[in-house]
């Protein structure tokens, strides 16, 4: 259980630092861009890698991270419709 944590973190910290890097050369100064990139990130390495942490604090860590990528992707959508 150990190894697929510590591959987790390395899978999701090596994903966040692509992306940062790129939208730091692309020139992006939106934060919530980086936020919902950062997001991502770990849901998809969460869905690759599956560690098996079934705590409370990992529960209450997924639903506040999909409420604000929700949040986000709504402000996101908003914005569009109303320019």
């Amino acid at each position: 259980m150990q190894s697929r944590v510590a591959l987790f973190t390395l899978l999701y910290s090596f994903m966040n630092a692509l992306s940062a890097t790129t939208l730091y050369l692309l020139g992006e100064v939106r934060v919530d861009v980086y936020v919902s990139l950062n997001i991502l990130a770990y849901y998809i390495s969460y869905a690759i890698l599956r560690p098996h942490t079934s705590s409370r604090r990992v529960r209450v860590l997924n639903g506040a991270l999909i409420a604000l990528f929700i949040v986000i992707a709504g402000y996101r959508v908003y914005e569009v419709l109303t320019h």
